[in-house]
C-alpha cells in the first residue's frame, strides 16, 4: 500500500481547508465531516451549499424572506415610450380621424388600445405587434408552425400570467428568446435567467400565435408543476413553505434547488433526476 508523504498530506489538508463549508451559520457539523461529505451529499441553493436537509431548510427560509423583501424593487421604472396610437399614426396605419375614434372607444371601454384598433378594423394584428415591438425596441418573432423549444421549461401559470412564451433556444451561449404579447417584463426575464442558467432576450409575438402555442403545454404542465394558491407571505407561512420545499427535495433525491420571484409567485425549481417546479402565490394579507 502506498503511503502519503508530507507534501501529499499538506495538499489534501489544503483542499479540505479551501472547500466552502455549510452556508448555515448555525450548522453544528464538524468542518472535516462537511468536507468529506461535500462530494456525495448536501443540497445547493444557487452558490450556497448546505450539508443536510435541516441546514437547507434554514437557508430556504432566509432566501424566501430575502426575495419577498426585494420583490417590489425588481422591475425597472417605466421608460417613456411613444404612445401606440401616435406610433400607428406616424406609420400611416391610422388616420387622425381613426385615432380619435379609437381613443374615444378605448376611454369608454377601458380595453387595450391595440385590441381596440383591431376590433374597429383600423389595423391588423401584425401591424399592432410590429408597432408594440418598436415601442420596446425589440424584434418580432414569427412562430408559425414551429414547435416551442424543449430545452428550457418555464411554468405554464407564469406564461399565462405574463402573456409570454419561450420561442427559440440557441445552444450557442445558451440563449433563450422569450416572446411577449403586450409588454416586456424585465424582472421576469431576470428570474428566468437565474432559474434556467440561460441568457433570456425579449421579442414580440402575435396574440394568435400565443394562444395557439400555449395550449400545447397543457399536458407537460400537469406533470412537473405544482401550484399552491393563496399563500400568506408573512408569519409562519415562510417556515411552512421552506419545510414543504425540503420535503419535495428529499423525496426527489435532489442535489439543488433554486428560488425566484415572478410578481406574486414564488418559483422554486428542484433539480434532481427530473426537474420539478413549485409555485406559491404569495399574499400580503
Amino acid at each position: 500500500m502506498s503511503r502519503l508523504n508530507i507534501p501529499d498530506i499538506a495538499r489534501v489538508l489544503s483542499k479540505w481547508r479551501d472547500l466552502p463549508g455549510c452556508a448555515n451559520p448555525g450548522c453544528a457539523t464538524k468542518p472535516l465531516i462537511q468536507a468529506v461529505s461535500k462530494r456525495n451529499i448536501g443540497i445547493r441553493l444557487f452558490e450556497q451549499w448546505f450539508c443536510s436537509p435541516d441546514c437547507f431548510e434554514s437557508g430556504a427560509r432566509h432566501k424566501i424572506v430575502e426575495l419577498l423583501s426585494a420583490r417590489d424593487k425588481h422591475e425597472k421604472p417605466p421608460t417613456l415610450r411613444m404612445p401606440l396610437g401616435l406610433l400607428l399614426l406616424s406609420r400611416e396605419i391610422l388616420s387622425h380621424e381613426q385615432l380619435k375614434i379609437a381613443l374615444d372607444r378605448q376611454r369608454a371601454s377601458g380595453a387595450n388600445f391595440g385590441d381596440v384598433v383591431q376590433e374597429l378594423g383600423f389595423a391588423t394584428q401584425q401591424q399592432v405587434t410590429a408597432a408594440v415591438a418598436a415601442q420596446w425596441a425589440c424584434p418580432v418573432f414569427s412562430l408559425g408552425d414551429r414547435p416551442l423549444p424543449a430545452e428550457v421549461h418555464i411554468p405554464r401559470c407564469l406564461l399565462e400570467l405574463y402573456g409570454m412564451l419561450p420561442v427559440h433556444f440557441s445552444q450557442i451561449g445558451s440563449r433563450l428568446m422569450v416572446g411577449f404579447v403586450t409588454r416586456v417584463q424585465h424582472h421576469i426575464l431576470y428570474t428566468i435567467e437565474r432559474m434556467t442558467s440561460c441568457t433570456a432576450a425579449p421579442c414580440f409575438i402575435t396574440a394568435t400565435e400565443y394562444r395557439q402555442h400555449v395550449q400545447t403545454l397543457a399536458v407537460a404542465a400537469t406533470e412537473n408543476e405544482v401550484v399552491f394558491e393563496q399563500t400568506n407571505a408573512f408569519g409562519d407561512s415562510v417556515a411552512e413553505i421552506a419545510r414543504l420545499v425540503r420535503n419535495y427535495v428529499s423525496q426527489a433525491g435532489a442535489g439543488e434547488a433554486r428560488f425566484g420571484m415572478c410578481g406574486s409567485y414564488l418559483w422554486v425549481r428542484i433539480l434532481g433526476h427530473q426537474e420539478m417546479d413549485l409555485l406559491f402565490r404569495m399574499q400580503n394579507d
